[in-house]
């Protein structure tokens, strides 16, 4: 098992520079280069991990993602030695597996957003954790405290870990002393200065991030998602790991007296610290969107269960028959479509046409991002005007703009966002005041060319352009349309 987990790492790494920067991945790039220890819509702890990659990397896709693959390595190993810790290795090895071949953490481990330190933080929690309850290492507080601190330096999903260590404590009578011992208050304390900086920039930019991630949410259209959730369920661990979960519930193995309330205990281990933070995000479902991402850790503290049932370990007898061929069928289809759309989205598949959601897929955006410098250029000429690049989208034109620009990384001087014109763009708002851009020409681009025609565009220029039609060509097929438009003149507030 360690060995299919090994050769589902290493297929992530070979292709992992074949492919081109999903736009989620080109934004966290463009963090990188506007370094600081907070941003409006995450921690910061994803700029960090790519800006010391490709700085000794270079600005590459590879240098980008090889943080992914790293906190990948790192979940694995957690996740490995948890299951060894509580049900032994061939639970550890199958845990490992796991954690390497189940969709989110496949994802997760070759995509870098925040999901991915975020994940390897998770892990590590939950093996200090496990260590604190089932080996009375209090040592391991300060693991946990340290992993807690740099979870939410990564994403502050993790603080939902809080609620569920204070659950477990509270139902599993042996874990109830640590109430009374120094040691969890101090992790507790170790993580908050870990995470101050995060509490400095929201304090110092009008609480921006935490409003965001909080009442921010709460304001986004109302929509009961629950189906959403729980097929997503289904998605995350797969029809057959929901089989296999759902085998562990009251389910006793052991012989003596004593083993079954281990057993308990290591079961009730895995359910509390997995449906305490899930059921946060399914209240949220009731009336708002939950994305597929958002639950995607939550799932390593039921790892160790299933691999236990996979390796015939502790919690039940061997696996019968159905659950093996039905394993490995699902493990052989698993790896089928990873290596399918691995190769489908680096180099293509005959016969299978590309994909014409570039804003969606990293397909098409180097091309792109070539023709917008090409027309910047055009725009300046001999002259040293300032002509700003601007993605008339949320993010994702500027972000992928900036990253395909010969200039990288000082494009990103040059690349903007739609706040300009009053829409939101993210961090782009706080990196291009509208104010400091007074006067500059511009190349708006749009996959929406009425957008390009408004009052809040037009009334901003001292004059404009007509707007162009362009082509995005893969393989002498078009996959995309998008338009552009030269303003000059730019002003921050309508005529």
């Amino acid at each position: 098992m360690l060995r299919l987990a090994g050769a589902l790492f290493l297929l992530r790494l070979v292709y992992a520079p074949w492919i081109t920067l999903y736009p989620e991945e080109a934004y966290y790039w463009n963090y990188a280069q506007h370094l600081d220890i907070g941003y409006l819509d995450h921690p910061p702890m994803v700029a960090w991990l790519i800006a010391a990659a490709t700085h000794l990397c270079g600005q590459t896709e590879f240098a980008v993602r090889l943080p992914a693959l790293a906190c990948s390595a790192v979940a694995t190993f957690y996740a490995y030695r948890l299951g060894t810790l509580l049900y032994g290795r061939r639970a550890g090895a199958a845990a490992a597996l796991l954690v390497q071949g189940l969709p989110f953490f496949f994802l997760a481990g070759c995509i870098m957003t925040p999901d991915a330190p975020l994940t390897a933080c998770w892990a590590a929690m939950l093996y200090f954790l496990a260590r604190v309850f089932f080996l009375g290492a209090a040592r391991s507080w300060l693991g946990v405290g340290v992993c807690l601190g740099l979870g939410m330096l990564s994403k502050y999903t993790i603080v939902l870990l809080g609620p569920a260590t204070l659950l477990f404590m509270a139902l599993d009578r042996p874990a109830r002393r640590w109430f009374r011992h120094a040691a969890p208050y101090a992790a507790v304390a170790l993580a908050a200065v870990i995470f101050s900086p995060v509490v400095w920039w929201n304090a110092t930019h009008h609480w921006a991030s935490f409003g965001f991630q909080s009442a921010g949410r709460l304001r986004e259209r109302r929509r009961f998602s629950l189906p959403e959730l729980l097929g997503s369920v289904l998605l995350m661990l797969t029809p057959v790991g929901v089989w296999i979960a759902a085998r562990t519930w009251g389910r006793n193995a052991a012989a003596t007296l004593d083993a079954i309330a281990e057993e308990r205990r290591r079961r009730r281990f895995g359910w509390v610290f997995t449906l305490t933070p899930l059921s946060v995000f399914v209240v949220f479902s009731l009336t708002h969107r939950v994305k597929l991402n958002w639950t995607g850790p939550l799932w390593l503290a039921l790892v160790p269960l299933l691999a236990a049932q996979i390796a015939g370990a502790g919690i039940a007898r061997p696996a019968g028959r159905a659950l093996r061929v039905s394993g490995r069928v699902t493990a052989a289809l698993l790896a089928a479509a990873y290596l399918g759309l691995l190769q489908w989205l680096a180099f293509g598949l005959p016969g299978v046409k590309p994909p014409k959601a570039i804003e969606l897929l990293p397909v098409g955006w180097p091309k792109m991002g070539w023709e917008l410098e090409r027309q910047q250029a055009a725009v300046r000429g001999d002259t040293r005007e300032r002509v700003l690049i601007v993605g008339m989208d949320k993010d994702f034109i500027a972000s992928e703009a900036a990253f395909y620009h010969s200039g990288r990384p000082a494009s990103v001087r040059e690349v903007a966002g739609a706040h300009l014109f009053g829409a939101a763009s993210l961090m782009f708002a706080y990196w291009f005041p509208p104010a400091a851009q007074e006067g500059a020409s511009m190349v708006l681009a749009s996959f929406n060319d009425h957008w390009l025609a408004t009052p809040e565009v037009v009334e901003r220029f001292a004059s404009m352009e007509d707007i162009q039609a362009h082509a995005i060509e893969i393989k002498g097929r078009v996959v995309r349309k998008y338009y552009t438009r030269v303003g000059r003149g730019y002003h921050g507030v309508p005529r």
